[in-house]
């Protein structure tokens, strides 16, 4: 079994790229559910067919689906939702407002992943590659396992504390089920979902970006996030790339500006394999041409393999009281190094290149004490 999420920015192709993975592993012979987790689904378009939230057969060996949350709720969370929703019209809201309301934060998230869980449990599927929703949605969805104990564990004791106190009062609004009882299933599913997402021989996460400058910002925090929840990047495919020469003046400055930002690309996410893919000159749609984008970017490799196996790019100690980033940096010879810190980023120039980190929130503000190269590893020291 191989789970493979893609991450990124909106608009940088993350779904076509996604699909063409898909379309690549399904025509090798294996059974692959593309699942998108972003409410502003665009799989569909891509497949060329219809999808609704329950698996559908593309081709031979290929099933897509897109997560509806609204309709999941309403189907199988129908004792919670409305809950919510009754204690909402009784403080006055209006029964339209009150069900939009009703979504329990991180429940859309939950849904999702309990998706995922499913579709690898039922044990249908040889792979599952999901589309997930842009940086900011995937990093609350990836967050959610480790957090869900904590929620459901202090919403349930809210709920104890509640009956024993005031019970003849909520008691009118409470359902005749405990809807809690849910919460310690869920769990369960979400401690065996995390174990799996963190299992390095099962699931890794891939990024798509474009050779720009925000899009590759925000790449860097994924895979800050990434490192620090303790999930694989197993690779970075960059999509969109121009061609290398154009008579067009204009064309031509934008393919030097590339040029720029594909260096930029392969100096901060070394040592990770970058994957390419160029601009098409028309919209990549429907499984022929998905799977001639996918022989482009996996250029002999199989979409399905561990394309990065060594263990994490960045770990996050604490030594002697300090912080230590420490970075995985093989097969480099450090004969020059500076270290800068610039807003959330730090700089790192070593020899000729220039690696740029996104610090985790903890980092923020700290001056850097020191740095050394040990074994392929360059640790950065940070003051208290």
């Amino acid at each position: 079994m191989r789970i493979i999420l893609y991450l990124g920015k909106g608009g940088v192709g993350k779904t076509t790229v996604s699909a063409a993975t898909a379309t690549a592993i399904a025509r090798s012979g294996k059974r692959v559910l593309i699942m998108s987790t972003d409410v502003a689904h665009s799989l569909a378009d891509a497949l060329g067919v219809e999808l609704n939230p329950k698996a559908v057969e593309v081709e031979k060996n290929l099933f897509a689906m897109e997560v509806n949350v609204l309709a999941e709720i309403r189907e199988n969370w129908t004792e919670l939702y409305s809950y919510f929703s009754a204690i909402l019209v009784n403080d006055g809201a209006s029964e339209v407002v009150a069900e939009e309301l009703a979504v329990v934060p991180g429940m859309e998230e939950m849904i999702s992943l309990r998706h995922i869980w499913k579709a690898a449990k039922s044990g249908k599927y040889d792979a599952i590659v999901v589309d997930a929703a842009p940086t900011g949605e995937t990093m609350r969805l990836l967050g959610m396992p480790e957090s869900y104990g904590w929620y459901s564990e202090k919403i349930g004791g809210w709920h104890t504390k509640a009956i024993g106190f005031a019970a003849p009062l909520l008691n009118r609004f409470m359902p005749k089920k405990n809807i809690f009882k849910l919460m310690p299933e869920v769990n369960e599913h979400m401690k065996e979902l995390h174990g799996m997402l963190q299992d390095k021989g099962v699931t890794t996460f891939r990024v798509v970006v474009n050779p720009e400058n925000m899009v590759i910002k925000e790449a860097l925090r994924v895979q800050t996030y990434l490192n620090l929840f303790g999930y694989k990047l197993d690779a970075v495919v960059v999509n969109k790339i121009l061609p290398q020469h154009s008579s067009d003046d204009y064309l031509t400055s934008l393919i030097a500006q590339q040029r720029k930002y594909l260096k930029v690309i392969d100096d901060c996410f070394y040592p990770i394999p970058i994957l390419k893919a160029s601009q098409a000159p028309h919209e990549v749609i429907r499984t022929d041409q998905l799977h001639a984008l996918s022989s482009q970017i996996f250029d002999g490799s199989k979409p399905d393999d561990i394309l990065y196996k060594e263990e994490k790019t960045q770990v996050l100690e604490k030594v002697d009281g300090k912080y230590v980033l420490r970075l995985h940096l093989p097969n480099v010879e450090i004969t020059k190094l500076n270290v800068n810190i610039k807003g959330d980023e730090l700089l790192v120039d070593i020899n000729n290149f220039r690696k740029s980190i996104v610090l985790p929130n903890i980092l923020i503000g700290r001056k850097t004490e020191g740095a050394d190269f040990d074994q392929g590893h360059l640790n950065i020291t940070f003051a208290n």
